[in-house]
């Protein structure tokens, strides 16, 4: 029968994507998902495993695929050095991908740049503050929470050994 297609649920996807999608055009067909990534990771960290548009019925690649990165940084460095450049014996173009839900928009507009830049603000904050709901800190106590007290730390923590 036909292949199976599966795809995230929209909101799993929200929290990692900043919107830097490129759209990697004149992709010769033997060209795998692989090489991609190798070839474009060099520009930076790649958030997804690049993708091969392919023909459902034979798995033949249409030419076009698409890589997505962590950064703006990282994508415009990979347009700036691939776009025209031989893959496999052909000259591939490199340009933001059009976003799926905005007609005729590409990914990469100082809006959407913005809203990266806050949303790396934000997470680079929330990760130097600790979780500390359920969690006290050296020299505080666990208020508040009730239950009883954790498991203790390894040997040689401050802690004497078990009898």
């Amino acid at each position: 029968g036909k292949p199976l297609r599966v795809t995230k649920a929209s909101n799993d996807k929200k929290g990692d994507d900043v919107g830097a999608n490129l759209f990697i055009g004149n992709l010769a067909d033997e060209l795998d998902e692989k090489l991609l990534y190798d070839t474009f990771s060099a520009f930076g960290v790649v958030t997804a495993t690049p993708k091969i548009v392919r023909d459902v019925d034979t798995g033949a690649s249409k030419g076009f695929g698409f890589v997505s990165y962590d950064s703006f940084e990282a994508s415009d460095a990979a347009i700036d050095a691939m776009n025209g450049q031989f893959l496999c014996n052909r000259a591939v173009s490199v340009l933001y991908a059009y976003k799926k839900d905005a007609k005729g928009e590409r990914h990469g507009t100082p809006a959407e740049r913005m809203l990266a830049a806050n949303q790396t603000r934000r997470s680079v904050t929330a990760m130097k503050r600790p979780h500390t709901l359920f969690a006290s800190g050296p020299g505080q106590t666990n208020t508040g929470v009730g239950g009883p007290p954790g498991p203790p730390g390894p040997p040689g923590m401050g802690m004497p050994p078990p009898p």
